[in-house]
């Protein structure tokens, strides 16, 4: 076995030190060197797999949106609306609290990054999480399981409804993750009335 790393397996370690930090300190909050020490590298080497702080924080925001690419794939393989819901939302509180958090700090450090930047975190944003969640409220809606309404708007319902347990300190809430997400989603299709 080679042991020396490859090229993509030092920038993946990148990625998910810059992530950790991140959550923990915030985009502003953490410099390009206290990521390089955390991943074992200088900062030149750090540079060599990243321009910038944007570029890198992009790296993580889209390896974030690939995960939820795949959450996503695997929940459109269960048969109803619902139970594709209930897998994706589950999926998102089985998901390492830093990995929820980075929805809610891409959000945050918006206005912080330049335009080229901001269109890369909102298409991340986009094609992770809400482009997979209308399409399967509208096929849903399609089938006949849900009432016509706006797909997208339905989506950004949801959404609110989680982003609560997006942010860092809600982000920890450990075992009652599966439960959590069994009452947003019932909330979401049926309501709370008796």
């Amino acid at each position: 076995m080679n042991r020396q790393q490859s090229s993509e397996q030092i920038r993946n370690r990148i990625i998910d030190e810059a992530a950790r930090l991140i959550v923990a300190y915030g985009y502003d909050g953490i410099a390009m060197r206290e990521i390089a020490e955390a991943a074992g590298l200088s900062k030149a080497g750090l540079y060599h797999h990243f321009r910038d702080k944007e570029d890198l924080l992009i790296a993580v925001l889209t390896n974030w949106a690939d995960e939820m690419a795949a959450l996503a794939a695997a929940a459109e393989s269960e048969p109803t609306t619902r139970a594709q819901l209930t897998a994706l939302v589950r999926g998102l509180f089985a998901q390492a609290p830093a990995q929820r958090a980075l929805v809610r700090l891409s959000n945050q450090d918006m206005p912080r990054l330049s335009e080229p930047a901001r269109v890369s975190v909102e298409r991340c944003y986009a094609n992770g999480l809400i482009a997979p969640i209308t399409a399967m409220i509208r096929a849903g809606i399609e089938r006949g399981e849900l009432r016509p309404v706006d797909p997208h708007l339905a989506t950004w319902l949801l959404l609110g409804m989680l982003y609560p347990f997006f942010h860092t300190e809600q982000a920890k809430i450990g075992e009652n993750g599966e439960a959590i997400a069994d009452l947003i989603v019932t909330t979401f299709f049926d309501g709370l009335a008796q």
